[in-house]
């Protein structure tokens, strides 16, 4: 299957010079963990999860409304293509430690986001295909769940 397939389509974005509370009202009204920060072309810049938020919040005692996203965004954030397949997904989150990558055209905007959740859900049923797939999801589970000390040592 290729990302456009297993993607999240209806994604909600910021800018860099948004509030994070803006970032954070996205992530409670959406129930999700990260969103994609983009360019006046909608192109990815960045991304911030709830975890940059709560610690940028915490190591700067200041409240969420008044610092922007830029601050604690990802500045570089690693995407794949909406053609690329299973394969390259997974082997793009192994190689990065992520567990969610933004879909971009073949104009590097964005057209979606990817999670290892969509492809665990993915992986579900019987047979070998999903077999195959559970194996995957199974290898990049453990590869990007490893801490960062043991990963180096490996």
């Amino acid at each position: 299957m290729k990302a456009k397939e297993l993607m999240t389509r209806d994604v909600a974005t910021c800018r860099p010079e948004d509030p994070m509370a803006a970032a954070a009202r996205i992530m409670w009204e959406r129930d999700c963990g990260i969103v994609p920060v983009v360019d006046g072309d909608g192109r990815p810049v960045g991304v911030v999860t709830d975890r940059d938020l709560c610690m940028a919040s915490f190591t700067r005692n200041e409240p969420l409304s008044r610092m922007p996203v830029r601050d604690a965004m990802a500045k570089k954030p690693f995407a794949c293509r909406e053609e690329d397949d299973e394969g390259a997904v997974h082997a793009a989150m192994r190689e990065h430690r992520v567990r969610r990558l933004p879909v971009v055209d073949d104009e590097g905007r964005l057209v979606g986001m990817l999670s290892l959740n969509d492809l665990v859900l993915q992986a579900a049923g019987k047979g070998a295909a999903a077999e195959r797939r559970q194996r995957e999801v199974v290898k990049t589970a453990t590869e990007i769940s490893r801490h960062r000390e043991i990963a180096a040592a490996v």
